[in-house]
């Protein structure tokens, strides 16, 4: 019998991030659309998992981690991990709802926003937002160094 020697989670953690980062500029909203389990389950055959080789081994916990990046970016990006019926139509969407990108229009103007990356519109919002709030700052503390000078406060 052996045991499983576990692995660090920021080891863990670190191979997912770097995976969200890998497929980040490769897929748009589109291309998460469909139940991972499904596939995972799928391509996970038992002797594969159940192998004791090093490669193996590797291979299983690389897949695992693509899953959970999968995973994590359906939540961001539909609110949900998507599970499909036999036929693969998403079953669990709210009823009368539709993912952002088959929205057609953004207020009057016609907009296709099939092959949108919501996530790259989001970062590059956050990314403004927080340049913005990084000027604020600096700003402010030109002007607490400032205020210090006139009163006699020495500085740096």
């Amino acid at each position: 019998m052996k045991y499983q020697k576990p692995v660090s989670i920021n080891s863990i953690l670190k191979k997912i991030y770097s995976k969200i980062e890998e497929l980040f500029p490769l897929k748009n909203d589109r291309g998460y659309w469909f139940d991972v389990q499904k596939e995972w389950e799928n391509k996970n055959i038992r002797i594969f998992t159940k192998s004791t080789e090093k490669d193996d081994m590797l291979q299983v916990m690389n897949d695992d981690i693509y899953k959970v990046v999968v995973e994590i970016n359906q939540i961001a990006r539909f609110g949900r991990i998507l599970r499909t019926d036999d036929e693969g139509d998403i079953i669990n969407m709210p009823q009368d709802t539709l993912p952002y990108y088959m929205k057609q229009s953004i207020g009057k103007y016609f907009k296709d926003l099939y092959d949108i990356n919501s996530q790259a519109v989001l970062m590059n919002i956050y990314e403004k937002q927080n340049s913005n709030l990084n000027m604020v700052r600096k700003v402010v503390a030109r002007g607490r160094h400032n205020n210090q000078k006139r009163k006699g406060v020495k500085t740096k």
